[in-house]
């Protein structure tokens, strides 16, 4: 027997449920905002890729390791050039780069327990981004002058140089994750994923 509480919806009440799911969705879509565009994530996503490739994978002295090496030296400058006259308001230095006191206040909120959110990076992170870029960028330098400076060919020191700095970057790697995760857990949002499809939860 039919429950006769049940009834087929009205056109009207149909039409207020999809307004409702209209709304709700388009509600949701501007609570999200776009904050890493293409090329950023390509960057981002190329030179990790690239740096644990030629860290893990090619010979040293290799024509591909230095090719590769070179490439990632390109990345970075592209990235700096994005950053300082690029459109994504997000992605130019002047608007996530720390002074030294804006990174102090930062640092002594979050061992309070207490960080703010930030859509860009924030100043922990915008550090060891300078950090792991200036390093990368030293690598190719000091990788160049190992092959391509006659005077400095077999010096020991050149090659512990360049060895000291690759090591320096894998040191910092699983430390900018670990970072990453803690801050993906603190505020509720995935920061892989947003570096994968750009957006990011629009502030409270």
């Amino acid at each position: 027997m039919q429950d006769s509480s049940e009834h087929p919806a009205s056109p009207l009440e149909s039409k207020i449920s999809a307004s409702t799911d209209n709304a709700n969705a388009e509600i949701k879509t501007h609570n999200k905002v776009r904050v890493w565009d293409l090329g950023v994530r390509i960057f981002h996503w190329s030179l990790a890729f690239g740096f644990l490739s030629n860290f893990f994978l090619t010979e040293e002295g290799s024509d591909i390791h230095e090719y590769l090496g070179y490439t990632l030296v390109a990345l970075i400058a592209w990235r700096i050039l994005w950053g300082l006259i690029g459109p994504n308001p997000y992605a130019r230095f002047a608007n996530f780069v720390p002074s030294p006191k804006g990174l102090l206040a930062y640092l002594k909120a979050a061992q309070a327990g207490q960080p703010p959110r930030y859509l860009s990076h924030n100043p922990a992170g915008a550090v060891m981004m300078l950090t792991l870029m200036a390093l990368i960028v030293a690598l190719g330098v000091s990788g160049w002058m190992m092959t391509e400076i006659d005077a400095l060919w077999g010096e020991d020191w050149i090659e512990e140089v360049h060895e000291f700095l690759a090591n320096a970057v894998m040191l910092l790697v699983p430390l900018h994750i670990l970072g990453a995760v803690i801050e993906s857990r603190r505020h509720r949002e995935n920061l892989v994923f947003s570096m994968i499809q750009g957006d990011k939860r629009a502030q409270d």
